[in-house]
């Protein structure tokens, strides 16, 4: 029997190596994508052996030393554009989420209190349909005057709240007990101010003023100037 290879068994055995093309070829592109998306990983845990690039310890520790010394430098850049708009001198800030009030000088905290903030409730005048909104308000203020023994204007809500129609004599407004020893106006009738109510200190059931107790309200008073910032959150 001859053991030429007839044609018909070359183009098999051709056949044969052509379709093996196509498998190649995907492996090779699989095994490269692997390696280049950080697939070493992928084939160390196969059992496939991974031959690392050399180390150049001279020429890596200076790239560290010039990204340390370019990221110090952009620190350092930022630290003074924040100090730009850093509050300034005094200031006090009103966390009215956790019902808390921080004196700050020059950015160190010199006072933290308990205050009562606004209760978000809404009142409305029965007569006129006239709506009040108890919130303490949220952004930047400022102190804008100051008072020892302050005496509370009450107004129209003051007694629709309680029941009564507001009083046609002004002089049955007055009220010199409520806002405790000392009060600082922060515009549009709101005041942080004391309380005759100190066991709901903490909590949220002002109209909107900030309320604090004896001792906190007087440092604030005498440490916080006018013309004070006062930041509401």
């Amino acid at each position: 029997m001859s053991t030429e290879p007839t044609v018909a068994m070359v183009l098999a055995d051709d056949e044969r190596h052509r379709s093996r093309w196509p498998l190649a070829l995907g492996l090779g592109f699989a095994a490269a994508i692997l390696l280049t998306c950080g697939g070493a990983a992928v084939l160390a845990r196969l059992g496939r052996p991974f031959v690392a690039t050399p180390f150049d310890a001279t020429s890596s520790v200076s790239d560290l030393s010039s990204d340390s010394n370019r990221l110090t430098r952009i620190a350092g850049l930022a630290a003074k554009e924040i100090d730009k708009v850093h509050p300034k001198g005094v200031y006090i800030v009103v966390d009215s989420y956790r019902n808390r009030l921080h004196l700050y000088d020059n950015g160190r905290l010199i006072r933290t209190a308990i205050c009562s903030t606004g209760t978000g409730r809404v009142l409305k005048d029965p007569r006129n349909g006239k709506r009040w909104i108890f919130d303490t308000p949220m952004g930047e203020r400022v102190v804008e005057r100051k008072v020892q023994h302050p005496v509370w204007a009450k107004p129209d809500w003051a007694f629709i709240e309680e029941g009564y129609l507001p009083p046609k004599d002004p002089n049955e407004r007055f009220d010199n007990m409520s806002l405790g020893d000392y009060a600082l106006y922060i515009g549009d009738g709101f005041i942080i101010h004391g309380t005759l109510f100190k066991s709901l200190l903490g909590r949220r059931v002002t109209h909107g003023c900030i309320r604090l107790g004896d001792e906190d309200l007087e440092f604030v008073y005498k440490h916080a100037p006018i013309g004070t910032r006062v930041y509401l959150y």
